[in-house]
């Protein structure tokens, strides 16, 4: 019998193992080991994004202020003076028109995969789906241009627009918020719904009352991913929207074209001007603030479904 097979008594009911101390020293040899390794990793790995942020508020921070992103750009070149309130506002457009598309697109085909769909339907949506989330961002833009901005051929002929740009970036969000969709209802105890049907709820009563809601915190998950996604893109702008200096008239037409963070920094980056570049680095501190706030919009999602849904 070996040393780990002789069961002592410890008080005379449980049985004890004797410890292989050898082993147990070993292991966390080990573990320390690749503890040193991942944060090792980690320091190399967001060391330069560390820096690019350090960078970008060391050069730009004399211009964030509230006059910063109060303003509209002026002078010349313009963007010298003033500041990048119409980007915050284009950006605010083009969120709330990709939602408009993306939002029950995204839901509905994530409920539909999840609770009515037939098996060989739902594979070729999956498949649609996870291929839609690998096209890259520039595809989008030429199916943009010549679905919803050229005046040429067929499409809806918005011209340069908020319309356009928000429909394209709508289509980009969708795929994000069908797969977290799927996700959450999975993730749903199958006593809930077998109870609402028990109870004599149809299976569409059941999902409006009993499903959605608890697979709200995955849903709204994928929302915030998806505008997550969308903000910051510039490829599909470029041939939706392109930028506007000042405030859109309208979503279509010569007057529907709306500034975005993301064409601004584009755009002052490669201007002949130090003023524009230092504008430039601030925009991009304000962006990457906007992203943090999504990101703790999304923790506090998260903590909110775990103390009151789950």
């Amino acid at each position: 019998m070996t040393e780990l097979a002789n069961i002592e008594k410890n008080d005379g009911s449980m049985p004890v193992f004797p410890v292989d101390r050898g082993y147990i020293k070993r292991k966390k040899f080990y573990n320390n080991i690749a503890v040193f390794f991942a944060v090792t990793a980690f320091v190399i790995g967001s060391f330069p994004v560390f820096h690019i942020i350090y960078e970008a508020v060391a050069v730009g921070h004399k211009y964030l202020n509230w006059r910063f992103i109060s303003t509209l750009p002026t002078g010349f070149p313009i963007g010298a003076s003033g500041g990048i309130l119409n980007a915050i506002t284009g950006d605010v457009y083009l969120i709330i028109i990709a939602s408009i598309l993306a939002v029950p697109i995204g839901i509905g085909t994530g409920l539909y995969l999840s609770l009515f769909g037939k098996k060989r339907t739902n594979s070729v949506l999956r498949l649609l789906n996870e291929l839609m989330i690998g096209i890259p961002s520039v595809v989008w833009g030429i199916v943009g241009f010549y679905v919803f901005s050229t005046n040429a051929g067929l499409g809806f002929h918005f011209g340069f627009s908020a319309l356009a740009g928000g429909f394209t970036l709508g289509f980009i969000m969708t795929p994000i918020i069908t797969l977290l969709t799927e996700q959450a209802v999975s993730q749903i105890p199958a006593g809930y719904i077998e109870g609402a049907l028990a109870m004599g709820a149809t299976k569409w009563q059941a999902t409006k009352s009993v499903i959605i809601k608890a697979a709200l915190g995955g849903i709204f998950t994928g929302i915030l991913l998806g505008i997550m996604n969308i903000v910051g893109q510039t490829a599909p702008l470029l041939f939706t929207n392109y930028y506007n200096t000042g405030m859109p008239t309208g979503v279509t037409g010569p007057g529907g074209a709306v500034g975005d963070m993301a064409m601004l920094i584009f755009i002052y980056i490669h201007e002949p001007s130090r003023i524009l570049h230092i504008k430039a680095e601030a925009a991009s501190v304000v962006l990457l603030l906007f992203i943090f706030v999504l990101d703790l919009g999304l923790r506090l999602i998260s903590y909110l479904t775990k103390r009151f849904l789950s």
